[in-house]
């Protein structure tokens, strides 16, 4: 059974690259993809993603605050934070909201499948 993946990216290439990129595996599917926080709380709970990628830098509502009003909606998700930012501050908080991990946004794909896959299993990447 395929690992359920969504992605919150507000970037058009980069969530369109990452959703090809995990659809085009058979290890994972990719069951939503979302622009903003605001569509990803929406619309994310019903799609049972396994696993969230979610940007940092959204607007409006950042991924911060995303990941902490997903939790009391999707609690059993896994959510691991992709960022440009090397910035302590950011992580923190953003484990703080209830990620598990983060990665950063240049990570090679054969690395981002594996965190996928650690996160999935209980794992913090």
């Amino acid at each position: 059974m395929p690992i359920k993946v969504a992605i919150v990216e507000d970037n058009d290439k980069i969530r369109e690259g990452l959703a090809v990129l995990i659809g085009g595996s058979p290890s994972f599917t990719c069951v939503g993809t979302y622009a903003n926080g605001e569509d990803a709380l929406e619309y994310l709970p019903g799609k049972k993603a396994d696993v969230v990628l979610m940007d940092i830098g959204l607007p409006k509502m950042s991924g911060i605050e995303c990941v902490a009003e997903l939790r009391g909606r999707a609690p059993d998700v896994q959510v691991m934070m992709l960022t440009v930012f090397e910035d302590d501050d950011r992580i923190f908080k953003s484990l703080a909201a209830g990620a598990s991990g983060y990665m950063l946004k240049n990570t090679m794909p054969t690395e981002l499948f594996e965190s996928i896959k650690e996160i999935y299993n209980g794992g913090s990447p």
